[in-house]
C-alpha cells in the first residue's frame, strides 16, 4: 500500500470509521500478497522445469537457494492463474419460480466461490434476470449457465471456432454441442446417470478480454465441471494456460443424490489462438 493512503487512513478522525477503513486497505493488501505470491511461485516452478537449480533461481532473485525451495512449496497454487488475477466475480441467472432451460445446479454458485476462495481469490456471486442483457464488458468474469439465458450469451458462444452449442427452445430440453473438427454432436444420456458441460474462456464483446463459461448441458453438469476444475485444474492450466479454448467434459453422477462421481476430459482443449503466445503471468481477463 503506498505510504499517501496510509497516511490517509491514519487521518480519518472517526476512531469506528478508521477501524473500517484500516481493514478494508489489509483486506486488499493481502489479496495483493496472495496475487504476487501466486506468480511468484509459478515462475519458480516454470525455470525449475527449465533445468534452473534452486540455487540459480535464488541468486536471480536475491534469495538464498533454501528460502526459494520453501516459497516454491507454500502460498496459493499456481495453476489457479488458469482463473486469472484479481477479483473475480461469478455471474449466475436468478431462478424466481420453476426450471429454467439453460440455467447450473442451484448449488454451483456456492462450490465455485468455495473453490476460488480455497485458490486464494476475492469473489463476489452476482444475479441476473434469465432473457435479458448482462453486461459482459468486465475483468475477471465467470458466467454459470447457457446461450438460452441471454442473448448476450448467445452472442459470446457463438465466437467458439471449435465447439457449436445447440440453443433449446422453450419445452425442447434436448441441449447439444456439435465438435465441428470431430464432426460429432454430444448429448448427455446413456444407463447411467450422466451429463456433458461446456467450459471455455472466449472473448469478451469489446475484444478486450475474456469471459470463462461453464455450462452444463443439464443443470447437473455444472457440478461436473466445478469438480473437473477443483481436482484437475493444474492439468488444464498446463493445455489451456491463458488462451482462449473451449472443451467438453463428461460427468458422471450418484443417481440418490445427484452428486458427480468422477469428471474427465471428454474432448481435447481445443486453444483457439495456438499461434499466440500470450504471457502465461500476469494476464488480465
Amino acid at each position: 500500500m503506498p505510504a499517501d493512503d496510509v497516511a490517509r487512513v491514519f487521518a480519518i478522525e472517526d476512531r469506528v470509521e478508521r477501524l473500517k477503513a484500516a481493514t478494508e486497505r489489509v483486506a486488499a493488501a493481502q489479496q495483493t500478497i496472495n496475487e504476487l505470491t501466486r506468480i511468484r511461485r509459478a515462475v519458480i516452478r516454470e525455470l525449475h522445469a527449465d533445468g534452473w537449480t534452486f540455487a540459480r533461481i535464488g541468486a536471480a532473485a536475491g534469495l538464498s537457494r533454501a528460502r526459494i525451495h520453501q516459497v516454491s512449496m507454500q502460498g496459493p497454487a499456481p495453476e489457479g492463474l488458469f482463473f486469472g488475477h484479481g477479483p473475480l466475480t461469478v455471474l449466475v441467472p436468478e431462478l424466481r419460480a420453476g426450471r429454467v432451460i439453460g440455467a447450473p445446479d442451484p448449488a454451483a454458485p456456492q462450490r465455485l466461490g468455495q473453490l476460488l476462495r480455497q485458490l486464494g481469490f476475492s469473489v463476489t456471486v452476482e444475479h441476473f434476470l434469465p432473457g435479458r442483457r448482462i453486461d459482459l464488458l468486465r475483468d475477471g468474469l465467470i458466467v454459470l449457465g447457457g446461450p438460452e439465458l441471454s442473448p448476450s450469451l448467445r452472442q459470446l458462444m457463438t465466437a467458439d471456432p471449435r465447439l457449436r452449442r445447440a440453443v433449446a427452445r422453450a419445452g425442447d430440453a434436448r441441449r447439444a454441442i456439435e465438435d465441428r473438427a470431430a464432426r460429432r454432436v454430444y448429448r448427455p444420456g446413456g444407463p447411467d446417470p450422466h451429463d456433458i458441460a461446456y467450459l471455455a474462456r472466449l472473448p469478451r464483446p469489446d475484444g478486450l478480454g475474456s469471459v470463462l463459461i461453464i455450462d452444463g448441458m443439464q443443470p447437473a453438469g455444472s457440478l461436473g465441471a466445478i469438480r473437473l476444475l477443483a481436482t484437475r485444474l493444474a492439468n488444464l492450466h498446463e493445455r489451456a494456460s491463458n488462451h482462449r479454448f473451449s472443451v467438453l467434459v463428461s460427468c458422471r453422477f450418484d443417481r440418490a443424490t445427484g452428486e458427480p462421481l468422477e469428471a474427465e476430459l471428454l474432448t481435447p482443449v481445443y486453444r483457439h489462438d495456438p499461434e499466440k503466445r500470450t504471457p502465461t503471468l500476469g494476464v488480465r481477463r
